[in-house]
């Protein structure tokens, strides 16, 4: 019909150059028990690749046809399995680029397919539930239809088991998630593909149940016959681009109408239910092959996806998993040996270089992240037990409240010529949760928040020296302490940071002491109290301070007219919801903020009292993108979150048990290892003198394993008992 081809066309246009085929029924007639009916009767005597192309071509184009993985038809149940097998194999084997899958049914045995094997366009199985004893067979357990050996079999040899989930429930039953875990997990090398998006065809199941399979890293989902986005949605959101694959499911790609989410099921709209004469003159069905096809689009679209995306959902995916197209494999490393050449330093942030962990081996980039799991760029998957975004991801990558609140923001404009309100929200927020903060100023990462709270510090008090105690960023108010004979920074997190570049005229503008130090202190109020304008120090960092220590620090600081700042970006949040400070009863006069408090997205924030910040508004402090709405949008959902799951109770018994774990690992390997550091930020160190080649040994090991994983570790909230458990048995 020509609206058919207007839509086709439209729809070709957002279309990849090269399409697979995923879910594509081919049948032969004579193999029926009786004749088929309805649309299996579409392709005469048999429904040969040649007659797939034919109907294909003029919903996709024939151009783009690539291949496709091949189906027995699903009833009525053939009279001869063997024959049905035979044949469509042959079928796959004649059209170049295609595979095909083996029926398998209840009463079947190993031996059975064992010669199918060898069979070139051979690559998994086909269960169908009609083949299952229980009846009805729609209600049937898994076990039913599909029998253990056949996992075993795949687990064996790396084969596809398409599999149309029933129960009323599909992905969202209890029963079906159980029975789909257990099976993965105990046949890893089982490659298993949910079809119809897990069936989707009532959305809210496969929206609902998810999450269920998430970890699980032998999981697929083709599209067949979804017409509904939001199933489809749920699963790039959950498992990212990389594992759906478009299907026509042909020939139910012919039905003219399409299936809809009805109450708490589904209903197919087609000629057999729906009159479309009597539904007026917009009721003009279409193809479903088309309305999938739109469908799969809008779902990418959804998602900000882009052309290399849609290319691995239409073809690259299905042809990487079939084996006819090349494992992405060195792709990772090769970008980095290229970015040193381009970038120096190969990276923006020196604890992201691989060198400091494996090199030629430690993943320098990441393709997608979720959770507490990174996946590199040649697909390998990683739970990430190293410091998780360095600290910056507290709630975990991704997370999806924090999305959802960035996504609204995004689509609701993020800059303007005006400002945005959160900002206004952010600082009432920071200051109730700091009740001795009244005022803020906002920045957008840890280095420049922490270089815009000395400018203020310097602007009220009218000083310039400036006392630090631990590592506060890269500026060259900070380098500065390295403008001398010794290394000043040295025991600073950082020792040997060269201050090359920085003004020589800066020396003695920044001095260091040592933390619970009081003599040396002492020394440094005597020599600079006078021209002393702040003291800025982290309040803690790997142990509670000794008693009375900050209370001291704060008092001499005060006696002597200078400010005290507390560096609250790496340690605030994860011991108490707000800065560390608040365990110790000991107030700054202006506390910096950064890291977990965009959760991933650049948002930093000075919080003072009103006289310490009142050289705020005297200096001129000003940047274009402090004004852009989505960090204040992030930390807003990140401060709500945080709040309301008790994170901090969460990643201290996370890092508790990774802690035990060290201790109880390293006495069965009779390895010398001390652990050290509160549990949200512990670490370990190898007592001995090769030290550095055996965390180097540690880390290439937990690679291989796949796990990021060094002497360090921050947790998050979604480091789940599950998954620490699994780093355990690592």
């Amino acid at each position: 019909m020509e609206r058919d081809a207007r839509l086709a066309e439209d729809l070709r246009r957002r279309l990849p150059r090269r399409l697979f085929d995923a879910h594509a029924h081919l049948w032969h007639q004579a193999d029926f028990e009786q004749p088929a009916t309805g649309i299996w009767t579409g392709g005469g005597a048999e429904a040969t690749p040649d007659v797939w192309r034919a109907h294909l071509a003029r919903q996709v184009g024939a151009e783009r046809l690539a291949g496709a993985l091949f189906i027995p038809a699903p009833f009525p149940r053939p009279s001869s399995i063997t024959a049905v097998n035979a044949w469509i194999l042959a079928a796959a084997a004649a059209c170049p680029g295609s595979r095909a899958l083996a029926l398998v049914a209840p009463e079947m045995s190993p031996d059975d397919l064992q010669p199918l094997c060898e069979a070139p366009a051979f690559a998994g199985f086909k269960p169908y539930h009609t083949f299952s004893p229980v009846q009805p067979t729609f209600q049937a357990p898994l076990q039913a239809f599909l029998p253990e050996w056949a996992w075993a079999l795949a687990h064996a040899r790396g084969l596809v088991i398409t599999l149309h989930l029933v129960r009323d429930g599909a992905l969202a039953d209890p029963d079906n998630q159980r029975e789909l875990r257990a099976c993965c997990e105990r046949y890893p090398h089982a490659r298993l593909i949910l079809a119809h998006a897990a069936r989707g065809f009532h959305a809210p199941n496969t929206v609902n149940g998810i999450a269920a399979l998430r970890g699980l890293d032998n999981v697929w989902f083709d599209s067949s016959g979804i017409c509904e986005r939001e199933a489809l949605e749920a699963i790039l959101r959950e498992f990212g681009p990389r594992r759906l694959l478009w299907g026509s499911d042909f020939p139910v790609s012919e039905i003219r109408g399409r299936c809809v989410t009805v109450g708490d099921g589904f209903a197919w709209l087609d000629p057999g239910s729906v009159q479309w004469e009597k539904t007026g003159p917009q009721g003009r069905p279409t193809l479903v092959g088309l309305e999938s096809l739109r469908a799969l689009l809008d779902a990418a679209d959804a998602l900000g996806l882009g052309a290399a995306d849609l290319q691995d959902i239409f073809a690259g995916n299905a042809e990487r998993l079939l084996g006819l197209a090349p494992a992405d494999d060195g792709r990772t490393q090769a970008l980095y040996r290229h970015a040193r050449t381009r970038i120096p330093g190969g990276t923006q942030l020196l604890s992201k270089r691989p060198e400091m962990l494996a090199p030629d081996q430690w993943p320098a980039y990441f393709r997608e992240a979720r959770g507490c799991e990174t996946w590199d760029l040649d697909g390998r998957h990683y739970y990430d037990f190293s410091t998780n975004g360095i600290g910056s991801c507290l709630l975990g990558f991704r997370d999806p409240d924090v999305t959802r609140a960035v996504t609204r923001r995004l689509n609701l404009g993020a800059m303007s010529s005006l400002n945005p309100p959160e900002e206004v929200e952010l600082a009432d927020r920071l200051c109730e949760i700091h009740p001795w903060a009244e005022q803020v100023r906002f920045a957008r990462c840890g280095g420049e928040a922490c270089a815009v709270a000395v400018r203020i510090a310097r602007a009220t008090t009218d000083r310039s020296v400036v006392a630090i105690c631990g590592y506060h960023g890269w500026q060259d108010w900070y380098l500065a302490a390295n403008l001398g004979a010794s290394d000043a920074l040295r025991g600073h997190l950082l020792p040997g940071l060269d201050p090359l570049g920085v003004p020589g005229e800066l020396r003695g503008t920044t001095v260091a002491f040592p933390s619970e130090d009081r003599a040396a202190f002492q020394a440094l109020i005597d020599r600079h109290g006078d021209r002393l304008a702040a003291v800025i120090m982290e309040p803690c960092r790997s142990h509670d301070p000794e008693p009375g220590w900050l209370a001291w620090i704060r008092d001499e600081t005060h006696r002597v007219g200078a400010l005290l700042i507390f560096d609250e970006i790496t340690i605030g949040w994860r011991l108490v919801h707000g800065g560390a400070h608040l365990n110790y009863d000991v107030n700054p006069d202006l506390a910096v903020f950064a890291k977990a408090l965009g959760n991933g997205h650049p948002m930093a924030a000075v919080i003072g009292t009103p006289a310490a910040m009142a050289g705020a508004q005297a200096s001129f402090i000003s940047s274009t993108y402090w004004t852009e709405s989505i960090g204040p949008a992030a930390a807003l959902a990140t401060l709500s979150k945080l709040r309301l799951r008790d994170t901090a109770a969460h990643v201290a018994a996370a890092g508790a048990s990774v802690q035990r774990t060290w201790r109880e690992a390293a006495g069965r390997a009779g390895l010398p290892v001390k652990v050290d550091g509160f549990p949200c930020l512990g670490h370990f160190a190898f007592d001995h003198p090769r030290g550095d080649v055996l965390r180097t040994l540690f880390t290439q090991q937990m690679l291989g394993r796949g796990f990021l994983a060094g002497t360090g570790f921050y947790p998050t909230l979604a480091h789940t008992e599950e998954i620490l458990k699994r780093y355990a048995a690592a």
